[in-house]
């Protein structure tokens, strides 16, 4: 397996190498060639993963992004930080290269730190998700700094080698590692992913039928460092490792286990339909995704002649099976550029123990996503921009090995206005407000010990606490300008972002140490449009 290991780490670097060199020619090829400046996030994420609408509606793009942003979180998951601050760069576009080829890429990397993480030993967090969706892990009581860093690199290439056929490839990878600093035992851990996938369909006039497969392989090493061995002891209960299982079981001992591994490996197959002309982009499609993270501990030791080995334990598994459904559609009518996108997921995940053959925990969720915007400008050129993201959600989590159900349902969304002014010729002046709004329908949360008279700790200290903020709701309110200046065809764009989260009841508050004050987020940053 140590081998295995080894050759998927080269496979990686080799489709990162490759992925590499298709994006510096696609960047390099958008230097040269600008259409537009001005699109929506919405029309954008949906051109950058289907590069061939180019064929039918082109529109060039692109971006970079420099950002820093901060975030001070007085109420939270209790799994993740208190503060957090990170800088971004990110690059993106589309570009037609002739009536035959068009491409679209991303770069992004990013650098954190992050503040007071408590009971956590893995690089998870649940920031923006209500609970793990892997919940095999280790973890101490003991809050820590950590240092993150991530790098992700996605190019596809779309072919319409003749008029019927339309080809569309591409790959993606992502390497990450994370540190934790200033407590014992400090893990350290590589997370490597990477996906290949490939879409083919047949068009007749305007209307198109697509094919689709992926294939996806992820794999992560955690090493946790022994500072102090002599000192992991039950009594020290700061420092005691602990290994979790389910979403509220954890089990204590079996730290003559230094390192884990996490290997997760699937596919992704589906259809879709599409009509393209030249005002208008729509296409409805089904993807099954089908993916087995398996959690192996390995115990290091050392022969009689002094020979380190490795002895691999396949110890748990988690499997998913996610049906999603999505709707696309672009318009411009009348100098109206309208975006939205519809996107519905239903999961199912449940984890399997090899050692004892059994499962326990079982997660049902499902999701619905509807984002909009709608762009047009005034005879001075000034753009106006209406966005509105509505969403609900539902999740079932039930682990049997302490007895143990948890339900919630909610509904969200945003609303939001920005608005161009212009000061002189080429200098503009951005504002927008944008208003969110967090409700929980359904909860429900019952927890019993099994076999015990004493409540389990990760249910105490991180469920409970955890359900009670998804209970409660939350109202925010982001205020954001921007100063632009067009040179060319390159726009620079200077912005900077506030935003504020307020718990909109006593819920919370009732059950964790909060100060009672809002979560806040600035950010400030430098766009580059060419």
């Amino acid at each position: 397996m140590h081998n295995n290991r080894k050759k998927t780490v080269k496979v990686f670097q080799y489709r990162m190498l490759g992925l590499a060199v298709l994006g510096s020619q696609f960047f390099h090829a958008q230097i040269t060639h600008l259409d537009s400046i001005n699109i929506s996030s919405v029309e954008k994420n949906i051109r950058l993963n289907d590069p061939y609408i180019s064929f039918f509606q082109p529109l060039d793009f692109s971006q970079t992004t420099f950002q820093y942003s901060v975030t001070k979180q007085n109420f939270k998951r209790v799994q993740t930080a208190e503060k957090i601050g990170s800088f971004t760069f990110q690059s993106e576009g589309v570009y037609k290269l002739n009536d035959k080829i068009a491409l679209s890429g991303k770069l992004q990397a990013d650098k954190t730190t992050e503040e007071n993480v408590p009971f956590i030993l893995s690089d998870e967090r649940t920031t923006h998700s209500s609970f793990m969706y892997n919940p095999s892990y280790y973890w101490v009581p003991r809050s820590a700094r950590w240092q993150k860093q991530s790098y992700f690199i996605n190019g596809q290439f779309a072919y319409n080698p003749v008029k019927p056929i339309i080809l569309q490839v591409g790959g993606e990878g992502r390497y990450a590692k994370s540190y934790r600093q200033n407590a014992d035992p400090r893990p350290k851990i590589d997370d490597y992913t990477y996906r290949a996938f490939a879409k083919l369909g047949l068009k007749w006039h305007q209307h198109s039928v697509f094919g689709k497969l992926s294939y996806i392989n992820h794999y992560k090493n955690n090493d946790i460092i022994f500072v102090n061995q002599g000192g992991n002891i039950p009594a020290n209960d700061s420092i005691y490792i602990r290994y979790n299982e389910g979403y509220g079981n954890q089990y204590i001992g079996n730290t003559q286990y230094k390192t884990s591994e996490y290997k997760m490996e699937g596919y992704i197959w589906g259809g879709e339909y599409a009509f393209n002309n030249g005002n208008t982009h729509f296409s409805a499609g089904y993807d099954y995704t089908h993916v087995i993270e398996r959690f192996y501990k390995i115990y290091e030791y050392q022969d009689a002649s002094y020979v380190y080995h490795k002895d691999y334990t396949k110890y748990s598994g988690l499997k998913t099976d996610l049906h999603s459904f999505y709707i696309n559609f672009l318009g411009n009518y009348n100098g109206k550029r309208w975006a939205s996108a519809i996107t519905y997921k239903d999961q199912l995940d449940t984890n399997y123990n090899y050692p004892l053959e059994y499962r326990t925990y079982r997660l049902e969720q499902q999701n619905l996503l509807w984002k909009n915007s709608l762009v047009w400008f005034n005879h001075r050129n000034e753009a106006f921009k209406v966005l509105f993201d509505a969403g609900y959600g539902k999740n079932h989590v039930k682990d049997v090995s302490v007895v143990m159900d948890r339900k919630l349902s909610f509904f969200q969304y945003q609303l939001g206005l920005e608005r161009e002014f212009v000061l002189i010729p080429s200098h503009k002046l951005a504002v927008g407000i944008t208003q969110n709004l967090y409700l929980p329908l359904e909860k429900e949360f019952n927890y019993a010990p099994y076999q015990s008279s004493k409540d389990n700790i990760f249910v105490t200290k991180i469920a409970k606490p955890d359900f009670a903020y998804d209970a409660t709701p939350k109202v925010g309110l982001n205020l954001k300008a921007s100063y632009l200046l067009d040179s060319g065809k390159i726009r620079y764009e200077l912005f900077g972002n506030f935003t504020q989260i307020w718990m909109m009841n006593s819920n919370y508050k009732n059950a964790a140490d909060y100060n009672g004050k809002a979560n806040q987020i600035a950010s400030v940053g430098l766009n580059v449009y060419y």
